[in-house]
């Protein structure tokens, strides 16, 4: 059975770099959706996929909660509503709990809880009946793993804000969940996939026996925004290859 999105609104933030962002944007515009392509600061690439899709671009820095809270407002006015929210965008830090400044903590739970409620809760005063809203986390909500305090905190935080949204939203026909990415090869990790020795310490933890690529994670959202999950709804689908099952550390 093909996943039809035919006339559905959808705005997928993060998407103006190679990675899961992106691959979803286009893989709901192959599905018939029309997408609105957040970027930070990606504009040729973001502009270049809307052409490709027949989408729209738009810029925003998450960083700034009213910016994050005004951009489903400024997808439905370049869409004619909205029915679809992935909210992917988010930043990485890598330190140990004694060098993360508060200042550090506090910027990353502000772009990846922070804009990811102010999204959710704008995008669902837009939507009707069948609206979804997919977030993005990892599966660092559950397993630790040193120099991520910041990061995985803020991801965890990402599962709770789902269910507690889902809960609301549920008598209004709209369902929230989230994906919890494993080992995906996109910019966040890029450096790090550069060292052999990385590569093959990470294949050792992982049962498929590969690192995920991002339409891996984009099925998965895709899935999710269909009717196939009408109800499904409070929900953090796991797509890690098994990687969880193998224990504490990501």
């Amino acid at each position: 059975m093909a996943i039809d999105l035919t006339g559905r609104r959808a705005l997928v933030t993060g998407a103006g770099t190679e990675g899961i962002g992106r691959a979803t944007a286009r893989m709901l515009a192959e599905a018939g959706a029309r997408v609105a392509i957040h970027h930070l600061a990606e504009h040729d690439a973001a502009e270049a996929l809307a052409a490709e899709t027949g989408g729209v671009a738009l810029q925003a820095d998450l960083s700034d909660i009213a910016a994050a809270a005004a951009l489903p407002g400024r997808a439905a006015a370049a869409l004619g509503g909205l029915d679809i929210l992935v909210s992917n965008a988010g930043v990485l830090l890598r330190k140990p709990v004694a060098e993360t400044s508060d200042a550090e903590f506090a910027r990353v739970h502000a772009i990846n809880l922070g804009a990811a409620f102010a999204l959710g809760r704008e995008a669902a005063s837009l939507m009707g009946a069948g609206g979804r809203i997919v977030f993005t986390s990892s599966v660092n909500q559950w397993m630790p793993n040193p120099g991520l305090v910041a990061y995985g905190s803020s991801k965890a935080a990402i599962g709770g804000l789902a269910r507690q949204m889902a809960l609301e939203l549920a008598p209004s026909g709209i369902t929230v969940n989230a994906v919890a990415p494993g080992t995906i090869e996109t910019e966040f990790n890029r450096m790090a996939r550069e060292d052999p020795a990385w590569r093959e310490r990470k294949l050792a933890l992982i049962p498929a026996g590969r690192t995920g690529q991002p339409a891996d994670v984009a099925g998965a959202i895709l899935f999710l925004c269909s009717d196939l999950a009408s109800y499904v709804t409070g929900t953090t689908l796991t797509v890690d290859g098994g990687l969880s099952l193998m224990g504490l550390r990501a």
